[in-house]
């Protein structure tokens, strides 16, 4: 039994590992971008940097977080369309790391998902924006300064 769980975590990590493989250039100058435009901004969203106003994905990591540690409504009230992307992860993740099967409707499934999210998006931007973090104006944002 010991042995069949063993050679599972091995294909699971040698998935993993092969997808680092694949895409560590991308994930480099993710951590560098992120590094940079923490430092300097101190934020991640190049939409909100850039032009002052949150995209569809801002607040995205820390509903994700607060979902995962049970704090649902605090969430969703960052992004309601988190739960949606939780959702996403979690069967990708199943299906590619552990199954190690590619399923056709994944797209189909990223697609669904971000509809939604860019439909949540256009709502809160409509009916909340300004407001409550993350729906906020960055006052600080490139455009305003090369403007002026």
């Amino acid at each position: 039994m010991l042995y069949k769980i063993k050679i599972c975590l091995y294909g699971i990590f040698k998935r993993i590992w092969i997808d680092i493989k694949d895409f560590y250039i991308a994930i480099i100058l993710v951590i560098i971008y992120s590094l940079i435009t923490g430092k300097i901004f101190h934020a991640f969203c190049p939409q909100l940097i850039f032009i002052g106003v949150p995209c569809a994905g801002c607040g995205m990591t820390r509903a994700m977080a607060y979902i995962m540690t049970g704090r649902f409504e605090m969430g969703m009230r960052l992004n309601p369309a988190a739960p949606l992307w939780l959702l996403f992860f979690v069967w990708f993740f199943i299906n590619r790391y552990i199954f190690g099967k590619r399923p056709k409707r994944t797209y189909i499934w990223l697609g669904i998902v971000g509809v939604v999210t860019l439909a949540i998006y256009i709502y809160r931007m409509l009916n909340c924006f300004p407001g409550e973090p993350p729906m906020v104006y960055n006052g600080k944002n490139i455009l305003r300064y090369v403007l002026h």
